[in-house]
């Protein structure tokens, strides 16, 4: 989730909202083994990473997660992998 220098748009931060509910939601089911979010701008800005307990989950989720996502500014979808703490710190 990005910003333009103006803060995170509305529609953005929405559409962020509904995916970390997603995630939550699967991790509840221990779909996930791990889910972070990181601040990663002054606006906002945040990166969500979640790791899967199998390539089947994680693709049924990057579906979904894309459909969501689709035609969010400022919002994008990476299917690669997270980075460790140490290397997500500034």
């Amino acid at each position: 989730m990005l910003s333009r220098g103006k803060g995170v748009p509305e529609a953005t931060r929405a559409a962020y909202n509904d995916i970390r509910a997603l995630l939550d939601k699967q991790r509840s089911a221990y779909a996930i083994t791990d889910l972070r979010a990181q601040r990663i701008g002054l606006e906002g800005e945040t990166r969500l990473c979640a790791e899967f307990r199998s390539a089947k989950d994680a693709q049924a989720a990057l579906s979904e997660i894309r459909q969501r996502a689709a035609g969010v500014e400022l919002l994008d979808v990476s299917d690669a992998p997270c980075p460790s703490p140490k290397e997500s710190k500034p």
